[in-house]
């Protein structure tokens, strides 16, 4: 059986490396502000250059459509990385209240049952987020070394030295050296944003499934104090509402801009596999549907399990509590008959149906771009 302890000592590890990458980007782990205060717009401007970089490439081609939709992928990307930044260096506040929120919820020992069903989920939840820590390093690094590798095989620029030119049929050195640099470093700034997202997301999905194991524990008939089980049920209804809205409002525009980035760039990729099949581009393509597949799923999972909430609670036996607990029933469901979710832009849901509805638009635009060249 799962033990709360050992998930709390496991979540301080998961917590010192999450507030490692936040001092990263904020530069807090300096003893002054030797920026007057500007560290944190740092990598900020770093991702701002790496686009400049990308947009110097694009400038130096001569029509190669292969060539320019890698380039526009890479571009894409790169977007999607400066939002990222802006998170950690812009939100601090709001991540530490939501980390701290989740900390003390591993101190919950008010029930058994919550203490339980806690360490149950938390224990399958960290398991989890460890093994997509190490994927996103991974599949994000090796894409990076192969798309290195090409570049230098097929003397192809993806990120130029601004205002030095782009020549075919020389060697250009120094954009090799330059883009060996840069790829490697964007793999790494991508992955730590990711490794935030995920693991604040997921334990979200975890707390959500210790309220549904709590809600169906209100029909025990061992349970004892059931008045002030279902007030705590309450409070935790409140405050997973409360900071699921903290957590959408601080990756609003993140959502948004790897919702249509993801998209751009799966449409341009199924380009790029149709007129050049090359091994080298698996790690690539792997990596594009491993992150925006993974967004997809938190997404639909986050919205299901809080449609189900209304289902959970109208099943429990409402009706053998007294008048003023079925008020409390009442004003939950009245709540949850609006079930939350990711939205990109604020208009459109991210779940499966989005992933389908990518690929097939991909699909459809290989065909049109192929059916073109």
């Amino acid at each position: 059986m799962a033990d709360l302890t050992e998930c709390y000592s496991e979540f301080i590890k998961i917590e010192n490396f999450l507030n490692l990458i936040i001092n990263i980007y904020t530069f807090s782990f300096l003893p002054r502000k030797i920026l007057f205060g500007l560290e944190k717009y740092v990598f900020i401007a770093l991702t701002l250059y790496f686009c400049a970089t990308s947009i110097s490439a694009l400038l130096y081609l001569n029509g190669i459509t292969l060539e320019s939709g890698i380039i526009i992928s890479i571009s894409a990307g790169v977007v999607q990385i400066t939002t990222k930044t802006l998170v950690p260096s812009l939100k601090e506040t709001e991540l530490n209240e939501l980390l701290l929120w989740i900390r003390e919820l591993h101190k919950n020992h008010t029930f058994s049952l919550i203490t339980q069903s806690a360490a149950t989920h938390f224990k399958k939840i960290q398991s989890i987020i460890k093994i997509l820590h190490k994927l996103f390093f991974l599949a994000y690094f090796t894409a990076a070394v192969f798309t290195i590798g090409y570049a230098v095989y097929s003397n192809f620029v993806a990120h130029a030295i601004p205002w030095i030119p782009v020549n075919e049929n020389e060697s250009n050195i120094y954009h090799h050296i330059h883009q060996a640099i840069v790829l490697p470093i964007i793999s790494v700034i991508l992955s730590s944003c990711d490794c935030l997202l995920v693991t604040i997301g997921f334990y979200i999905i975890a707390i959500q499934n210790v309220f549904h194991d709590m809600i169906v524990q209100l029909d025990d008939p061992n349970l004892e104090n059931k008045k002030q089980f279902l007030k705590t049920i309450y409070i935790l209804h409140c405050e997973i509402l409360k900071k699921f809205r903290i957590f959408n409002d601080v990756y609003f525009y993140v959502f948004t801009v790897q919702a249509g980035s993801n998209a751009l760039i799966i449409m341009f990729i199924f380009y790029i596999i149709r007129i050049e099949t090359n091994i080298v581009f698996v790690p690539l393509v792997l990596g594009i549907y491993f992150q925006f597949g993974l967004l997809c799923i938190f997404g639909e999972f986050i919205f299901s399990k809080s449609e189900d909430i209304f289902t959970d609670l109208y099943l429990t036996k409402w009706y053998e509590f007294d008048l003023s607990d079925q008020k409390v029933f009442l004003m939950m469901m009245c709540i949850s008959k609006y079930p939350f979710g990711l939205k990109a832009a604020g208009m459109y849901d991210i779940n499966i149906v989005m992933f389908i509805q990518v690929i097939k638009a991909g699909f459809s635009f290989c065909a049109i771009l192929y059916t073109f060249t």
